[in-house]
């Protein structure tokens, strides 16, 4: 082990510079190894160092950053630096000094690194509220995620598999505090390292953590309006080889919300007369959600060059949802409407569901070769849910009153197993190889009742098994001002299906085999600019809920129902990106993509009849409907546009088209979309910061439908209390309470217009405290600010999938 010393001094006149923050960075990737911070007479010392290349970087308010390369090894221990002297700036200053702003994009070879961090308009909020704010990312009312429009989009927790996967997404997400999250991790066009899983690509969220000695902890308490609760305590504890880590995190929610539907059908009766339905539905909601989360491990070094981490999340969510929906038939054409064509349905839910991931982590480096690495891991997650639900129909008219019971049994088990290995060639040239094994389980057990007694024709359980063994190898390397990856991975991938029904048993299986090539190729135009090129080859695989074959006719007017015969779809990615910085605090990015789906997956609707009701339904199954294409452009941007006012912008713009061939119709659907967000970030005092933003998606469209459009501001404030230890904020979100979700469909003999409007103007007051010996105050640490936004983020790959 070796140790670095030295001292910080000014330039004009070699006074000393206490209190500065000085850490060391591995030189190939500018990871934080460790770190110091000077003492009142400006000296240092970092010790218990790793032999290895390194980048020695001294920051602090007021200073120009300074870097010195650093090397250890065995003949030489200890590196004395002596006097390191830092030139003031006071108009850098004025520039960076930014509290809660809008955190820095760094692009690198083949993903997007956003720091959100210091965004202020997510207090209070979960790693759902993170998401919506990131450059390309929409969520919607449900809490789906969707990149550059398409849902179907791999999310990862520092690197791996959670809940999120195969199930619970929405739930995994609204359980992961806003404040326990230090960056977002976007990957539009994967290299072959990442699963070959999702149409869009990954979202990685990065959790904080604490790397100095000794206790240190982060305590937060946020109240919103109309009974709305948070409060989180983070812990951390470093001694010599050992470090010790927990958090847990509460959340009481309490949301109202109203929708409409109105359905107009055009059907032949028994006569063979054309007849036209008009349903006309209103519904009032309330929905409590309670969650509690949690997140406990270790780490230890076993030796210099290898760590082993073990680590257990367990979630616990409770929801209750109360519903009122009045449904309203009639008949314009003068057709005779059934009795009990017109009712009321009062329903309410309750459901709870327990997770844990459970994590193995193992890492191994090398004393004479530092970007040599072997990373092993492994993740095993048990989801399991119920819940239940009673719904009384009630008639308009004399028919009789119904009552219905629903319960769902939910078993889901989720295990991987992954390898790594990274060999260095030459200075820039690397090798990456490795396998991985995943196994999910999915165990859904549905019991309908009518009153009390079991409705077997109306019941299922469904049972599937999915096995995916996958191999990859990539080469990286650089020559000049070109910089080059390509990589190819191969993925197996084994299912089973097991429908037990009292109509019909079902069982299908299906493996398949496939190839996945990616490549990148960067131009350095100079110093701050760069331009690439990027392809990959990608599938969406579909989810059990997708290939259920059973049909639920719990809602007898629209029923649902999946697709045993349902094809993976393809996608063919293609990126050109140009990026731009300008001084300190000024960057642009532009990247043009294109991407071609086969297969693609989508909803379809059909209109039937109820023989029963004498009333027409409609039926929502999956289909694979032939090809989707989407070309755009996306724009990042931000700028100082006063000493007091920094700006962020990001819009994205691209054409959507689905077309193919469905039954009874054929599918060309297209339109023109774009989503764009606008950060302000204002500095009044040292202590008092605000942020305003705005955010707009475009309508867009569906294979049968078009989603409309939505607008929606925030705005958020921050005074710095205590000596930088304490915080206290005021969120407000949805300032104007415009944010409603429509959406249009249709299809032959049917179309029909839905709206959503759940509560979103919420105001948010918290506090903040941190405590430990790892306090530094904020303004010290945004000192180098400008020197990431070309380099990087300190850590940009801790907890990272590259």
């Amino acid at each position: 082990m070796g140790t670095v010393t030295g001292s910080l001094v000014e330039q004009s006149n070699g006074q000393p510079v206490p209190f500065a923050n000085v850490v060391l960075l591995r030189a190939q990737d500018s990871t934080f190894i460790s770190g110091a911070q000077t003492t009142e007479t400006g000296t240092f010392a970092i010790e218990n160092v790793a032999f290895g290349t390194y980048t020695l970087r001294a920051t602090i308010l007021g200073y120009r950053p300074v870097r010195r390369p650093v090397t250890l090894s065995a003949g030489s221990p200890t590196v004395a630096l002596g006097p390191v002297r830092l030139a003031s700036t006071t108009t850098r200053l004025k520039e960076v000094v930014v509290q809660g702003e809008r955190a820095i994009l760094t692009d690198n070879l083949d993903k997007k690194v956003i720091d959100v961090s210091k965004d202020l308009t997510t207090t209070g909020g979960s790693a759902v509220d993170v998401l919506q704010n990131v450059p390309s990312v929409t969520v919607d009312q449900a809490g789906s995620v969707s990149l550059r429009g398409s849902g179907n989009v791999t999310i990862f927790v520092d690197g791996k598999p959670t809940g999120a996967a195969g199930g619970g997404r929405s739930a995994v997400l609204d359980q992961i505090p806003a404040s326990s999250i230090q960056s977002i991790e976007v990957v539009t066009n994967p290299s072959s390292r990442y699963d070959a899983e999702g149409t869009a690509g990954v979202i990685n969220i990065i959790l904080k953590k604490e790397r100095k000695d000794g206790v240190n902890g982060i305590a937060t308490v946020t109240a919103g309006t109309k009974d709305k609760y948070n409060s989180s305590l983070s812990l951390n504890a470093r001694k010599g080889k050992l470090n010790v880590f927990g958090s847990y995190d509460f959340r009481r929610d309490r949301r109202v919300g109203s929708g409409n539907s109105f359905q107009t059908s055009t059907f032949l009766n028994a006569d063979a007369v054309e007849q036209t339905r008009i349903l006309d539905q209103n519904e009032q909601g309330l929905d409590y959600r309670t969650s509690h989360a949690g997140r406990f491990g270790l780490d230890y070094n076993l030796t210099d060059y290898q760590t082993i981490t073990l680590s257990a999340q367990p979630r616990f969510n409770r929801q209750q949802e109360f519903e009122s929906q009045a449904n309203r038939q009639s008949a314009p054409n003068g057709g005779i409407l059934p009795p009990g064509s017109s009712f009321n349905l009062a329903n309410a839910e309750r459901e709870f569901n327990r997770s844990t991931d459970y994590a193995l982590d193992y890492r191994r480096t090398w004393k004479d070769q530092p970007r040599r690495e072997l990373v092993a891991n492994a993740v095993f997650t048990p989801i399991r849910s119920e819940s239940e639900s009673i719904t009384n129909r009630i008639p308009y008219d004399d028919s009789p009153f119904v009552q219905q019971r629903q319960r769902f049994d939910n078993a889901i088990d989720q295990a991987s197993a992954q390898l790594d290995y990274v060999h260095p060639f030459g200075e820039k040239g690397r090798l990456e190889a490795g396998f991985k094994s995943v196994l999910r389980k999915f165990d859904a057990d549905y019991k309908f009742f009518d009153a009390l007694v079991q409705n077997d024709l109306l019941s299922n359980r469904f049972l599937y098994e999915e096995y995916i063994q996958a191999g990859y190898a990539t080469y990286a390397n650089a020559t000049g001002k070109w910089s080059y990856q390509g990589g190819l991975r191969l993925e197996q991938t084994n299912t089973e299906g097991n429908q037990s029904a009292a109509i019909q048993d079902t069982t299908f299986t299906r493996s398949y085999l496939n190839l996945f090539p990616s490549a990148v190729l960067a131009y350095d135009l100079s110093k701050d600019q760069r331009l690439q090129l990027s392809y990959s080859r990608r599938l969406n695989r579909p989810g059990v809920n997708q290939l259920n074959p059973f049909i639920d006719r719990s809602e007898p007017l629209n029923t649902r129902s999946g697709n045993p015969a349902l094809l993976p779809e393809y996608i063919n990615s293609y990126e050109l990106g140009f990026q731009k910085f300008f001084g300190q605090s000024n960057s642009f990015t532009t990247t043009a993509f294109y991407r071609q789906t086969n297969n693609s997956v989508q909803r379809f609707r059909q209109l039937g009849f109820n023989e029963q009701l004498q009333a027409p339904t409609t039926n929502q199954t999956i289909l694979n409907l032939a090809r989707g294409t989407a070309y755009g452009l996306e724009l990042v941007g931000s700028t100082t546009v006063a000493s007091f006012w920094k700006l962020n912008a990001n819009l994205s713009g691209f054409r959507n088209i689905i077309e193919g061939t469905a039954p009874g119709t054929d599918i060309d659907n297209r339109n023109f979309t774009y989503t764009g967000r606008l950060n302000n970030n204002f500095t009044i005092t040292k202590k008092l910061d605000f942020q305003l933003s705005a955010n707009y998606r475009s309508a867009a469209v569906t294979a049968q439908g078009r989603r409309g459009e939505f607008f929606f501001t925030e705005f958020a404030g921050k005074y710095t209390v205590l000596k930088d230890k304490g915080s206290i904020t005021l969120r407000v979100s949805d300032i104007f309470n415009t944010l409603r979700f429509n959406f249009d469909s249709f299809g032959p003999g049917f179309e029909s217009q839905n709206s959503f409007k759940r509560e979103t103007r919420v105001g948010f007051l918290g506090f903040t405290y941190r405590f430990g010996g790892a306090q530094q105050p904020e303004r010290r640490r945004r000192g180098d600010r400008g020197d990431q936004q070309q380099q990087g983020p300190e850590d940009p790959s801790e907890g990272g999938i590259d």
